[in-house]
């Protein structure tokens, strides 16, 4: 209650519950007859029984429908009919006619349906926004979407419900949240909002002398050279920079200096090209990297010097990455927001990684005549013999591959520092404080911060922290930022307040940010805000107008990021890295990134292009670039650049399950199992997840030494007879992808290790049992592998189309479906849309989207 008094809000009392339900003697009947053989008193299968579903006497029994278990049991048994599956089919047992079935479905519907409609409270629906949203209100509010570190990334992780961290009952409240909602507001304040004289641009060039430490030849440190006529080579590199962070690939004498002084927006421009990538002369097999590919350069920022670290991932961003042309320098250029002490630096992101070794061998084989001058120790090398030449250095003869670096220049800050979209909207982009309208100012932020009009004396309490400040001493400028500090962490900008009217539909503004966070992950842009101003929205054509102009908008990138998330549970990516050893190719290749890539650019396809969603079961095609094609046999695709590229069935994709990122995330980075993908393909792909195992069951040990296959170490766990039945309806589901690796490379054999890391890949691991994909469903249809699954899951479209909808539902208004829910979304199911978009614009204009 006082969470609510502070927020402004009024909570009603809930409605009584109901009392016991006369149960009705034909559904009583047909539990008896077909269910509690299997769910009763003596068994318990899947941890359901039903022999006591009910109290009474025979002819006068009544259900308690105020117990929740009981509620939810009387839903399973529906949900279980619905679909088909019980009683067993194939077990031979006794069957229910169809009419018996229609009428035992009709009386839980009806009562169920009435239970909840006499619970249903009328108390005010309260959502806080989740990070994402947060973040995406932000940068839309300050027209800051491209600052090179995310000024959230600081904030608590949101509470996760089945996916999804947008559900208002979930998402919880902590000091901590105020913390960093205090902080985030002062660092898009101080980015956003420029007041004094604007700043002048200049030029800094970091030049080749930068990069090295004085008197670098004494050292030798093999990765760089410095010429005459002016440039540096970079001859490492390695994808996976928590690794390490190669000393010589940031401009010393820069950080020295403290890096960026005035912090803005700088054109960072490199002019790079790489040398010698085929013609060196030097043996390619000595080169641990694959030269085949394109050399890519990468351009990164740390934001402080622990970011020039291998553990200091958190304070780098990479903000560009090219292929470079043979031979031919080139500008690269890109305009990012550099903090101050920012320092820029490079990588060669596909390169050799920095290690002695194999730059030992090739010295030994080509160059015999190089004196090396370095450090002593194990980890030191040394090239001698009768063939060196004192003072003959490795920089001076070595040819291999590397990037050339011919010009490295940082302009700014630029023009746009001042004049932000925030700037240039809430104060007519004035940098001068005495021409602003103060009060007008105010208004028109708050206005749009609280996402509706205001009423007339709504920015009096802010104008009053502005009078305060000044009196306190604080200078104009702290005063309007600490006003506007206050409005930041307002509830009424935090949370989504969706009080609806009288009949409990929402209103105009209401819907609209709604509508805006369903699409964008953020706040009604200017034609929503206009349209709900106007009332308009609330009209079905003008809703959908608006909802289909959001679903082809760049910033559509909101959803298709925080919907990816929940539904397919991206969020789990990267939860458990695969075991490097084994895998190394996962960080040399950037896959992590790569897998989500594919994945957003096959979402956001599905959604622009209205594509029908059966494609996301089976699709002829997929998204991929150089590495990745490669990963999935594909050839014909070069260079970093992701576009889309067409299926073969040899190659054994297509499809969300046909995806790297589904194959990865539902392993768990040593080992794979069709119990956690078939669990996946239950609950996302058909809606219908299993229980959870009972907790006396001991969990299924990975075999790291490959001395069994998944499917012999299943065949013991089903042996317990209440571990069989769940496994019978989940494992078939995943045999079909123990083709995939945990790093979602096509395999027909298991492999063992056989040697340690230090052996090349071909001798650490040799081939071991076949993988076997069969399996039979429940239903006692048969499946064998990905094609298969496949086919199977494209005859449970309307399955598939329900679930998809429940999950679309689910995210649009944040909160769980109810049963009350369970007709309007049957209406979408039943509806002919064509694609996607059409599937997302019906939910847009379903009755559970349009109330509170």
């Amino acid at each position: 209650m006082r969470l609510a008094h502070w927020l402004g809000l009024s909570v009603l009392a809930l409605a009584p519950a109901a009392a016991d339900t006369p149960f009705s003697p034909q559904v009583h009947r047909f539990v008896r007859t077909y269910c509690v053989e299997c769910h009763g008193a003596e068994k318990q299968k899947g941890d359901r029984a039903f022999h006591e579903l009910t109290s009474g006497a025979d002819g006068a029994r009544v259900i308690d429908l105020k117990d929740e278990t009981r509620k939810h049991l009387l839903a399973d048994i529906l949900d279980q009919l619905n679909l088909g599956e019980m009683p067993p089919k194939k077990r031979g047992g006794k069957q229910p006619s169809a009419s018996e079935i229609a009428a035992v479905t009709k009386w839980i519907t009806e009562t169920l349906l009435a239970v909840e409609q006499a619970d249903h409270s009328a108390h005010t629906v309260l959502r806080r926004l989740n990070r994402r949203e947060y973040r995406h209100t932000m940068e839309d509010l300050f027209g800051l979407h491209d600052l090179t570190f995310d000024p959230t990334a600081a904030f608590p992780a949101d509470d996760n419900e089945e996916g999804f961290t947008n559900i208002g009952e979930a998402l919880t409240w902590s000091e901590s949240h105020l913390d960093q909602y205090f902080a985030v507001a002062e660092a898009y304040l101080s980015r956003g909002l420029y007041f004094g004289d604007p700043p002048r641009a200049k030029t800094i060039e970091i030049t080749p002398d930068m990069w090295l430490f004085p008197k670098e030849e004494a050292k030798t440190p093999w990765t760089y050279r410095l010429e005459g006529d002016g440039f540096v080579d970079i001859g490492a590199g390695e994808k996976d920079l928590t690794r390490r962070v190669y000393m010589a690939s940031y401009p010393r004498k820069f950080l020295w200096q403290d890096g960026v002084r005035v912090p803005g927006y700088y054109r960072i421009r490199v002019n790079a090209a790489a040398i010698n990538r085929l013609d060196n002369g030097y043996d390619p097999r000595m080169i641990p990297a694959d030269l085949s590919q394109p050399m890519q350069l990468g351009l990164y920022v740390a934001n402080e010097e622990s970011g020039l670290t291998a553990a200091g991932e958190k304070h780098r961003q990479r903000v560009g990455l090219w292929d470079l042309p043979d031979g031919e320098a080139k500008d690269h250029v890109v305009t990012v927001w550099l903090d101050r002490g920012a320092i820029p630096f490079v990588n060669w992101d596909n390169g050799p990684g920095p290690s002695d070794w194999w730059m030992r061998d090739v010295l030994k084989r080509f160059h015999t005549d190089v004196e090396f001058r370095g450090k002593e120790g194990a980890h030191a090398w040394h090239i001698k013999g009768k063939d060196a030449v004192p003072g003959r250095l490795v920089s001076h003869v070595w040819r291999g591959p590397r990037i050339r670096i011919r010009k490295f220049t940082l302009t700014g800050p630029l023009p746009k520092t001042a004049q932000s979209p925030a700037q240039l909207t809430f104060f007519d982009g004035q940098n001068d404080f005495n021409a602003i309208d103060l009060r007008s100012s105010l208004h028109k932020f708050i206005r749009t911060a609280f996402r509706r009009p205001l009423l007339p004396d709504e920015i009096d309490p802010y104008l009053a922290i502005y009078r305060q400040a000044l009196q306190q001493g604080r200078s104009r400028k702290d005063a309007l930022r600490l006003a506007l500090k206050a409005v930041l962490v307002s509830p009424d900008f935090l949370y989504l307040k969706e009080t609806g009217n009288r009949q409990g539909q929402l209103r105009p503004h209401e819907l609209a940010s709604r509508l805006s966070y369903f699409l964008r992950s953020s706040l009604p842009d200017a034609e929503l805000f206009a349209s709900a101003k106007s009332g308009a929205i609330r009209q079905p054509d003008e809703l959908r107008k608006q909802a289909e102009r959001l679903t082809l908008h760049e910033n559509a990138g909101g959803f298709i990021e925080g919907f990816g998330e929940s539904w397919l549970r991206l969020d789990k990516l990267g939860a458990m890295p695969p075991d490097s050893t084994k895998f190394r190719e996962y960080y040399d290749q950037d896959f992590a990134n790569a897998f989500r890539e594919e994945t957003r650019l096959f979402l956001w396809h599905m959604l622009r292009d209205n594509r029908p969603i059966r494609e996301f079961l089976a699709s002829d095609y997929t998204f991929a670039n150089e590495a990745l094609a490669e990963h999935y046999g594909i050839d014909g695709v070069e260079g970093v650049r992701f576009r889309k590229v067409a299926l073969r069935p040899e190659h054994r994709r297509g499809g969300l399950l046909g995806q790297g990122s589904i194959q990865t995330l539902t392993a768990n980075g040593v080992d794979t199992s069709p119990v956690v993908r078939g669990v996946w393909v239950l609950e996302n792909i058909l809606g219908t997840p299993p229980s959870q195992p009972p907790p006396d069951v001991e969990p299924l040990d990975a075999d790291i030494r490959g001395a069994k296959t998944i499917r012999q170490r299943l065949e013991k766990h089903r042996t317990v007879e209440t571990c069989a039945d769940c496994h019978a309806k989940i494992d078939p589901w995943g045999f079909p992808l123990e083709f995939y690796n945990p790093i979602g490379g096509y395999r027909p054999n298991y492999l063992r290790n056989r040697f340690w890391r230090s052996q090349p890949r071909e001798l650490r691991e040799f081939p071991g049992p076949k993988v076997d994909g069969r399996a039979e469903l429940a239903t006692g249809e048969k499946v064998a592998n990905l094609a298969e699954l496949q086919q199977l899951l494209m005859m449970r479209e309307e399955q598939f189309k329900r679930a998809l909808v429940e999950k679309l539902l689910v995210y649009a208004t944040g909160h769980k479906m109810t049963f009350r829910d369970r007709a309007p979304i049957e209406a979408i199911v039943n509806s002919k849309t064509k694609g996607f978009r059409d599937l997302v614009l019906a939910v847009v204009q379903s009755p559970v989207f349009r109330r509170r």
